[in-house]
């Protein structure tokens, strides 16, 4: 796997309608020429191959809004500059290590809570069989959820399932509301356990 470096986000969006396979990871700045992050964030999660390619934002802006916009448009993990380049290689790998399909994952049955089903070798969701669109980062948090149903899991926990380890715990909020939203009628079954974390019901 080669990196593929682009001088500006409209070229790059170019050659991704190209492409028979999404790349293996994206890795983009905020503050860009002609479009900025959180545009090209929508642009690629709008293509359904995209859909769970993973996305690597750095960038110099650290206010927590801007951090919670991002990852609420669909990014995987952000990364504050100035940063250590160690860190951000550190950051990729675990991002492919964890978007890798392995022969072993291909053969797990879906696990589901009531009608909410999670298939662990496509890494895909539905809800009472019609296939939801997911972020990777809502996909591990709602897969976590339901391979836990009835037990509460933590924020911390929750965090460390999407691989945001430098994100704030309040990131996990973002997307959980986010997650509801798209399990239409059996968002009832994500509760919230106040100062805790959430959990997910099986409906009987």
């Amino acid at each position: 796997m080669e990196p593929v470096p682009f001088a500006s986000p409209v070229t790059f969006l170019a050659w991704l309608d190209t492409q028979r396979q999404p790349p293996d990871l994206l890795i983009l700045d905020l503050m860009m020429p002609e479009l900025s992050g959180a545009d090209v964030i929508k642009a690629v999660r709008s293509r359904p191959s995209c859909n769970t390619m993973p996305i690597v934002v750095c960038s110099a802006r650290v206010a927590e809004s801007d951090v919670i916009l991002t990852l609420g448009l669909g990014a995987d993990t952000y990364v504050r500059k100035p940063f250590n380049p160690h860190e951000l290689v550190a950051q990729v790998g675990a991002m492919l290590r964890r978007a890798q399909v392995s022969s072993a994952a291909s053969q797990q049955r879906a696990m589901t809570a009531g009608p909410i089903s999670v298939d662990s070798a496509r890494k895909t969701a539905s809800v009472g069989g019609k296939p939801i669109d997911l972020t990777p980062a809502e996909y591990r948090i709602l897969a976590t959820l339901v391979e836990w149903k009835g037990s509460v899991v933590s924020r911390e926990d929750l965090l460390q399932a999407t691989g945001e380890t430098d994100a704030m715990e309040r990131v996990v909020d973002v997307h959980i509301t986010s997650i509801r939203r798209k399990l239409s009628y059996a968002a009832h079954l994500l509760r919230t356990s106040r100062s805790f974390g959430y959990y997910l019901e099986d409906e009987a």
